[in-house]
């Protein structure tokens, strides 16, 4: 066997961090498992897909990032999905992009604010897509939120702005221009 081969067991048996798993409503414990991952994981997105050409029913796509490696087994068994519906994932931002179809033109495509995010998950999740919104639109946000949020006094809009920029993975674009955004908070704070 070469050194990049393995076999199906090596895989599941391999410890990962990442991955995604195929979920279907109609099955009796899907409540439990989707109650069971947004209340002792604290890293997850999901969202719900109609079927497209080959598919024949409506399902759930869900990323899982673990802070301690699993195996597929270990978790399919903790979760009670069927294990060849599980599978890890090489790369997060991809997989990230997928849930709503970004770089697939041919399948429907789901918008963003269709997939359920934890919060732990957020700024990983939408730092998938920063290349939707150019510099210059991140900057409109981050002004326009200042300008919706401005009966707020200095300090707590600074708070209510950082949350909005960690949310909305704006960090890059926050950081670069961070002393001018301070100064416009503090000219409008005094107006």
């Amino acid at each position: 066997m070469k050194k990049n081969d393995t076999s199906s067991e090596e895989v599941e048996e391999k410890k990962y961090r990442h991955f995604m798993m195929l979920l279907y409503p109609e099955w009796n414990n899907f409540d439990n498992i989707l109650n069971d991952i947004k209340g002792n994981f604290k890293k997850y997105a999901y969202i719900k897909h109609m079927p497209e050409k080959d598919e024949k029913k409506e399902h759930f796509h869900l990323i899982l990032s673990l802070d301690n490696p699993r195996s597929i087994n270990g978790l399919s068994k903790r979760l009670g999905v069927p294990k060849n519906l599980v599978r890890n994932i090489k790369a997060l931002r991809g997989s990230c992009r997928y849930l709503i179809h970004k770089d697939n033109e041919d399948k429907y495509q789901y918008n963003l604010d269709q997939v359920i995010v934890s919060n732990a998950f957020k700024s990983t999740y939408f730092k998938s897509f920063d290349d939707l919104l150019s510099d210059e639109e991140i900057l409109d946000n981050i002004y326009g939120f200042i300008d919706d949020h401005k009966e707020l006094n200095a300090i707590k809009l600074e708070i209510e702005l950082t949350r909005y920029v960690c949310n909305n993975a704006f960090d890059r674009i926050f950081k670069r221009y961070y002393n001018t955004i301070i100064k416009y908070i503090s000219y409008i704070s005094k107006s």
